[in-house]
């Protein structure tokens, strides 16, 4: 024998797979699968006798009307083939069952038995092959109608049915089916002539007897007559069949009555199967039962008799089964049991329960292993409580605490508007933080959540599913006795309002009565306490618990094994009507981890619809789950379920969201109900990949309320740019409740629902008036409607789903259940085979639920269209308002780009590098010329500009766009005003660098060439390397000081002390500076600035508080100093017209602050003179470095000593052309490459998140500063934290790091570019025979500029006039001096060997030359974070770089300041605050020991002038970890003490702060 499977579990049972895949499985395979699935799926119980036909496949299945030769042939086939011989080989129903249930543990037994028992079908008793029997597994049962485990239950009558007979003519399946309308697998083997191979069939079942009670009544002319009411009593039934003699004992301890079919035949009598001794005679057999009776089958008429005795009787009866027999079975039945019960009230009768019974022992029988519920720990937990709903509300905090925040964040939501509102919910939020976080340590000792978290880290699989089951049972049955009398009232209460309603009382009457009964109603859903509270309980104390023991850090784990074992979980709770997305990822990354590597794509099917439309009941009967059902509300808020399957290719597992019922009578008249039902709604369809809308009957009125609004709510939301418009989620509609017969209903239904859809998306157009992402084709365009197509229809209708709901016809209604696999298939061929169809990963999943539910929280579902409309149409002007600045800015670098080109083109015009024009650097005509530039790009820009006004005015136009019209139209106005100045100024520069620089660089080296010829006019063999050395070092030398001496730097002081006595607006002030009381000393204009600085430092000496005009000029001088650093930000160059703006601005600001004395204001003046001299100075220096004629000529000096060297050695004039070629192309090989992968990078990195979203990047330094700690760098992270610049300029050139483009194949790229451009300007020499080489340089540079490199380093640097050089290369032949040419310059190119390094080296130099890139384009859209940080925590900007402050403050999500250095004035202790909590509790910080006053908080914005009032309240969990943990490090740094009450909240668990990061970003 193999080694012997290990069983399989309640999971694998509810494995979801293709009803007709049993194909390619063994014909016993084969039969266990369709017999699972009909069980699974309530379907008809398989006829064994032939080979399943996929009865499912739609094309298989005809309707009781289709006549024909084919439902002829399978009548007969059926009737007459199967008592063939060939029926002898084949497995009976019977079985077939043990086979299955021998493949499972007890968890999958015990559903199989549970399902069987439900649709009163009987069960086998034991297992022969295995020896094991199932009486103790039923203490794990209980089903409708029997509200105790069976298997502990002693109030069911009970009765034995022994069949003497032979199999094949025993009759006691009819008497189990006629008296006690239970089923046998053994009855259809009957029918179907294929009878079990075991020798002795032993069934189990619980039935119902129907008892027929006739009640008199008297009519009005006084006849009487009998109406019959029937009763229904359950009733405990064992069958047996064959050699009952093993099951004896079992049987006298079990009945209250034994029933026992005699056989005729002589040997095979009842008193015969027992060895004859006094005992065994049937008589003495009959005496160890209270109740008995014999039936022997016979011809004759029906005659019986009866023995009374004590305490019962014995029957006997002799006569046909059908007809008098049956009904005096039956009347003795409930005799006995009347009996049975009357005795139980006045005596205590010694009943075993099942599990008591003894079974088989001597034949070495044993129990199925499972778990008993006397095992558990009822006793230390459930019984020391004495009422669950005040465990709920008193004692499990942590589900409070959280209610509470989550109506805070919905107040949040409501408000998102008012920042001020906002930052009060939030502080709200904060201050209830340590509370929660301390209720974890009361919460995690209740016994209650102890003896939960012991059932879920059960090791063993099987003991922990039905361990968890019996716990869930035990609250359920707690609970249903505490809120009984609640639930009556309720119930009274519901009637009497009715009542009211319709009798029409006084409205003050039903307002009173409304009034009670939500108060009931209220009390009811409080008290209420069901697994998913601890599920809740569990979740905080996970999220909050700040110490988390291994036990609590095992909690994600035991709820991902808790979905793996096959029971649902929350997802959204359904009391706060929030989910915890913190709990929910972790939750799922555990699941991940615990999944098969090769087995994690999700197909995500939700279901919703009004509370009591059957959605669980339905997903029980297509997935062949266990979700509680009832009528009323069972499924609380959104609940999800996993099960694996197995011959779906597309997909591993299937993830089933239950949504709790909409428009539920326990939420109806409450506030926010509609809210809630909105919410859940839109979850439910936007997550899934498909959506089953349940409308019991015909009533779809909450369809057509609903959907209008999860639509809104999708087409307002990023989720819908993704999909084109369209939801994602396939939607499919389930009508059940309906009469199937009545088909011209179902038409009228179908049709009904057609227009309901369409209605609700034209009623969303409406509303937006295509001003959203709504796509004009309506999201159900794919919706099929057509009963004839081959695909089948997106509608199912169903009846019930039993066939009647009063015993005995209520069991499943089979036709229910095929109806649905059916529509199962359906869904699944619909979905995975459309082009939308893409798979989903549990991990991306867990991204999808937080995009999804951040889109739920930012509309807003309280049937107020007009403020969704309102956010949606706000956010899509912003979005089409930022297209029209990005276009802009695309306009001008293109122009700007051209007109460089046009620039060049005349520059090489013959005549144009004449010294006449351009020697002098003042010369008017290079103004003019400069001036001419300049007005083309406006010419150019014009009709552009043109164009985009009018489109921002249509775009602001809008309707509904009203009210944010003019705020747009001036951004637009400043922004082209900013473009515009930018956009000259950049042509400045680039004109005074080609005609200018370029020119006069170019026009020094050709004159060192001309000396350098002379020197060597005639060859001298006596100059050594030395003396050459000398001899060029002289003339390099002596060209560089006749530069500085033409051309030295610009001296930026004497500039703006030139503009500034020119300017008219400085004039017209007429100031006497002779007034004021400030001299500036020798030490100018930097001594002048610290001597204002110093006076704003000291300014609050006062202890009286500073006078009003002392005020506005200490604000106007803070001002000033903003004012030049926007003037200056990202300047390349001194210009005279940045310091004009700088005066007007200054001037303005004068005039603001209504600052008129002389001395004020002309300090205020020189102040912004002496800090415009400081910028522009550094700027300009900056500038000479790299791009003055003395330097740019400097850096020539390699190519100019390579010309010197190769002049000396008289070498030909092609070698030196060619080689002064291959010197300049290396020169600017580098930095043109280099600017290239710049530009690319740029147009890669415009979309990222991390650059436009200062939170996003806030999080990725935290996770730097977190790799920093990890690595015990904590000097580096608290001196980041004192200079945050340093860390955010570190952390942007990693990322921008990350996504510079491969330098190897960009390289590659790059020198195949270059190679291409040297052969083309090869080949333009063909047909030139003078003037070879300026013909080369000429279309060398041509290609360059105007080619597919376009690169202007390249064309600058091959601007060079060789004019009178190189006429002798016109002598050398033609074709070699084209070969040395691209010979010379690909072995440059090939050479090139600082490219070589890695990518990683080369990206990191790299990246801070895209960040000055993006500056110095300044693309609105397209810029890195402000690097100003709050002058208090050091907590960075949020906004743009170089933000106007005037129209956008600095504004932060303030860190504590202790982080910071900041400290009590008094203690000298570090501060935990942050500034948002001082400023709300208006507190003093003080800036130095001499500062004895203070700033206050309060005056926040009024005391940093450019600054919001700290209002943004969001948490930063590692700034406050790193205030908890490394408190002393921090108060060493700055020379403080520790601070002493650091909040417990900031003592977190630093890999929490890590994933959570990881997850947001």
């Amino acid at each position: 024998m193999g080694e012997q499977q290990p069983k399989k579990s309640y999971a694998a049972f509810l494995i979801d797979r293709p009803f007709t895949t049993s194909q390619s499985l063994d014909n016993d395979k084969e039969d266990i699968t369709s017999l699972l699935n009909s069980l699974r799926h309530r379907l008809y119980l398989p006829a064994n006798s032939k080979k399943s036909e996929p009865a499912l496949n739609q094309q298989n299945v005809k309707s009781k009307n289709d006549g024909g030769a084919s439902s002829l042939a399978s009548m007969l086939n059926n009737k007459y083939k199967n008592s063939s011989s060939a029926a002898t080989k084949k497995t009976s129903l019977y079985d077939t069952f043990l086979q299955l249930i021998d493949e499972y543990d007890a968890t999958g037994v015990a559903e199989i038995v549970r399902l069987l028992l439900e649709r009163r079908t009987a069960i086998p008793m034991f297992v022969p092959d295995s020896r094991k029997h199932h009486l103790d597994l039923f203490r794990h049962i209980i089903i409708p109608g029997v509200n105790t485990r069976l298997g502990e239950d002693k109030s069911l009558f009970r009765v034995a049915i022994v069949s003497c007979c032979q199999k094949n003519v025993s009759q006691t399946t009819e008497i189990m089916s006629s008296l006690f309308n239970i089923q046998s697998f053994h009855r259809q083997d009957l029918s179907e002539v294929n009878l079990s191979s075991k020798p002795l069939i032993a069934e189990i079942g619980v039935g119902c007897l129907v008892i027929d009670d006739a009640t008199p009544q008297t009519n009005e002319s006084n006849e009487s007559n009998a109406t019959t009411k029937k009763s229904i009593q359950h009733v405990l039934v064992i069958h047996v069949i064959g050699n009952f003699r093993p099951l004896w004992q079992c049987l006298k301890s079990f009945a209250n009555y034994l029933v026992v079919e005699d056989s005729t035949i002589e040997n095979q009598r009842f008193c015969l199967t027992f060895p004859p001794d006094s005992s065994t005679t049937a008589q003495g057999l009959l005496d160890s039962f209270d109740y008995s009776c014999v039936w022997t089958p016979s011809t004759g008429e029906m005659n019986f008799e009866c023995d009374e005795k004590e305490n019962g009787f014995q029957l006997r009866i002799k006569g046909q089964l059908q007809g008098p027999t049956l009904n005096l079975l039956k009347d003795s039945v409930i005799m006995a049991s009347n009996q049975v019960i009357t005795n139980s009230k006045t005596s205590c009768p010694k009943v075993k329960m099942l599990h008591e019974i003894p079974i088989l022992i001597e034949e070495d029988y044993s129990p199925l292993e499972c778990v008993a519920p006397s095992e558990m720990k009822w006793d230390v937990a459930l019984k020391s409580i004495q009422n669950l709903g005040d465990v709920k509300k008193n004692k499990f905090l942590l589900q409070k605490d959280y209610l509470k925040q989550a109506k805070i964040e919905e107040e949040k939501v409501e408000h998102r508007l008012n920042i001020e509102k906002v930052a009060q919910l939030e502080d709200k939020i904060r201050k209830l933080k340590p509370t929660f976080r301390s209720n974890t340590k009361i919460v995690q000792k209740h016994p209650l959540i102890n003896l939960f978290l012991d059932i879920l880290n059960m090791e063993d699989s099987c003991s922990r599913v039905l361990s968890f089951s019996l716990f869930e049972k035990e609250l359920a049955r707690r609970g249903e006795q505490e809120l009984a009398p609640k639930l009556d009232e309720y119930q009274k209460l519901a009637n009497s309002h009715s009542e009211s309603l319709r009798n029409g009382k006084t409205e003050a009457e039903v307002s009173n009565l409304k009034e009670k009964l939500i108060s009931v109603k209220t009390e009811l859903i409080e008290n209420a306490l069901n697994v998913e509270h601890l599920w809740r309980e569990l979740s905080h104390l996970y999220t909050e618990t700040e110490d988390r023991s291994p036990s609590i850090q095992r909690i994600p784990r035991l709820a991902a094994q808790h979905l793996l074992d096959g029971f649902p979980l929350e997802l959204l709770d359904g009391d706060a009507n929030m989910i915890r997305l913190d709990w929910i990822q972790i939750v799922l990354s555990e699941l991940k981890k615990l999944m098969e590597p090769k087995r994690k794509r999700i197909f995500v099917l939700s279901v919703m619809g009004v509370q009591s439309s059957g959605k669980s009941t339905m997903l029980n009967t297509m997935f062949g789950i266990k979700m509680r059902t009832s009528v009323g509300q069972c499924t609380r808020g959104v609940n999800m379920q996993l099960l694996a399957v197995e011959g779906r290719p597309k997909y591993d597992y299937i993830l089933l969201l239950d949504t709790e019922g909409t428009r539920s009578s326990e939420y109806h008249g409450l506030p926010g109900s509609e809210k809630r039902d909105n919410q859940m709604a839109t979850l439910s369809i936007l997550l899934s990949d498909a959506t089953i809308i349940v409308i019991p009957g015909e009533n779809d009125k909450a369809v057509k309320e609903i959907l209008p609004i999860v639509l809104m709510a999708y087409e307002g939301s990023t989720l819908a740019e993704e999909h084109g418009g369209r939801l994602s989620s396939r939607m499919f509609f389930l009508y059940n409740r309906i009469d199937t017969t009545q088909a011209k209903m179902l038409d009228n239904i179908i049709q009904t629902l057609g227009a309901t859809l369409h209605t609700a998306f034209a009623d969303v157009q409406k509303l937006t008036r295509n001003s959203t992402n709504v796509n004009t084709e309506t999201p159900f365009s794919s919706f099929n409607l057509d009963s004839n197509s081959s695909s089948g229809r997106d509608v199912c209708i169903l009846g019930n789903v039993k066939a009647k709901y009063e015993p005995p016809g209520d069991v499943p209604d089979e036709a229910y259940g095929e109806t649905l696999v059916k529509f199962r298939e359906h869904i699944h061929q619909r979905v995975v085979s459309g082009k939308n169809w893409k798979i989903t990963k549990i991990g991306k999943f867990s991204k999808y639920i937080q995009e999804v539910w951040s889109c739920i929280c930012s509309a807003n579902f309280n049937f107020n269209f007009a403020t969704v409309v309102e956010r949606m149409k706000f956010d899509k002007l912003n979005i089409d308002y930022k297209l029209k600045e990005q276009q802009l800015c695309e306009a001008y670098i293109k122009t700007f780009e051209n007109i460089k080109k046009e620039m060049r083109k005349v520059n090489k015009k013959e005549g144009t590098l004449t010294s006449t024009t351009l020697n002098d650097a003042t010369n008017n005509n290079n103004e003019e010329q400069s001036e001419l530039f300049i007005r083309q790009l406006h010419d150019k820009m014009y009709s552009t500009l043109i164009k985009l006004d009018d489109e921002v005015k249509v775009i602001v136009a809008e309707d509904g766009r009203e009210k944010w019209s003019t705020q747009f139209l001036q951004m637009w106005e400043l922004n082209k005003k900013e473009q515009r100045q930018m956009w000259e100024n950049n042509l400045k520069n680039a004109f005074n660098r080609i005609f200018l620089y370029e020119y006069r660089v170019e026009s020094y080296k050709k004159k060192m060439r001309q000396e350098i010829n002379e020197i060597f006019k005639l060859p001298n063999s006596q100059w050594t390397k030395s003396i050459l050395t000398e001899k060029f070092e002289n003339i390099f030398d002596k060209t560089l000081w006749e530069i500085k001496t033409q051309f030295p730097p610009i001296n930026v002081k004497v500039e703006v002390e030139k503009v500034y006595q020119d300017s008219s607006v400085i004039k017209l002030r007429k100031l006497d500076p002779s007034t004021t009381s400030v001299e500036k000393s020798d030490g100018g204009f930097k001594t002048f600035t610290n001597y204002i600085q110093n006076k704003l430092k000291n300014r609050s000496s006062n202890k009286d508080g500073p006078h009003s005009e002392e005020d506005a000029f200490n604000a106007c001088l803070k001002s000033v100093h903003a004012i030049v650093d926007k003037a200056t930000a990202d300047k390349i160059c001194y210009d005279n017209s940045i310091v004009t703006t700088i005066i007007q601005e200054v001037s303005e600001e004068i005039n603001k602050n209504n600052i008129t004395g002389n001395s004020e204001v002309y300090q205020i003046i020189q102040y912004g003179q002496s800090l415009t001299v400081g910028a522009m100075t550094k700027i300009q220096d900056e500038w000479e470095k790299e791009n003055s004629i003395h330097a740019k000529f400097k850096s020539s000096k390699n190519i100019m000593r390579n010309y010197f060297d190769l002049v000396s050695k008289g070498a030909k004039k092609t070698k030196i052309f060619t080689s002064e070629m291959a010197k300049t192309l290396l020169g600017a090989i580098i930095s043109a490459f280099e600017v290239e992968v710049v530009s690319n990078t740029y147009k890669i990195i415009c979309n990222e998140r991390w650059l436009y979203d200062a939170r996003i990047m806030h999080k990725h330094m935290d996770l730097h500063l977190i790799d920093l700690l990890e690595k015990k760098k904590i000097d580096q992270v608290i001196e980041y934290l004192k200079h945050p610049q340093q860390l955010y300029t570190t952390v942007l050139r990693q990322l921008i790091a990350g996504k510079i483009p491969n330098v190897g194949n960009e390289w590659i790229q790059f020198k195949n570019q270059l190679k291409d451009a040297v052969k083309k300007a090869v080949l333009a020499t063909n047909g030139v025979n003078k003037g070879l080489a300026q013909t080369f340089v000429n279309q060398l540079r041509d290609e360059f500029s105007e080619g597919s490199l376009q690169s202007d380093i390249l064309s600058s640097a091959f601007s060079i006039d060789y004019t009178g050089e190189y006429e002798k290369c016109d002598d050398e032949e033609k074709t070699k001096f084209q070969q040395d040419c691209e010979k010379e310059l690909n072995q440059a190119i090939d050479s090139v060997k600082s490219l070589k390094c890695h990518h990683e080296e080369f990206a990191k130099e790299l990246s801070p030359k895209v960040v000055q890139y993006m500056k110095t384009l300044k693309n609105q859209t397209v810029l890195p974070r402000c690097d100003t940080h709050c002058p208090c925590c050091f907590s960075l900007c949020i906004e743009a770089i170089n933000h106007n402050t005037a129209d956008i403050p600095h504004d932060s999500v303030h860190q504590p300041s202790g982080i910071a250095g900041v400290h009590g004035k008094d203690n000298k202790e570090l501060r935990y605050k942050t500034c948002i909590q001082e400023y709300e509790e208006d507190n003093t910080i003080f800036f130095g020991k001499a500062d004895t006053v203070g700033k206050k908080y309060k005056d926040f914005a009024k005391e940093f002038p450019g600054w919001k009032d700290p209002k943004i309240n969001e948490e930063s969990p590692l700034r406050e970890y790193i205030l908890a943990t490394y408190n002393e490090e921090l108060a060493a740094k700055y020379g403080v003490k520790p601070c002493s009450d650091v909040p417990a909240s900031y003592f977190r668990v630093l890999s929490t702060i890590k994933e959570q990061l990881k997850t947001q970003v």
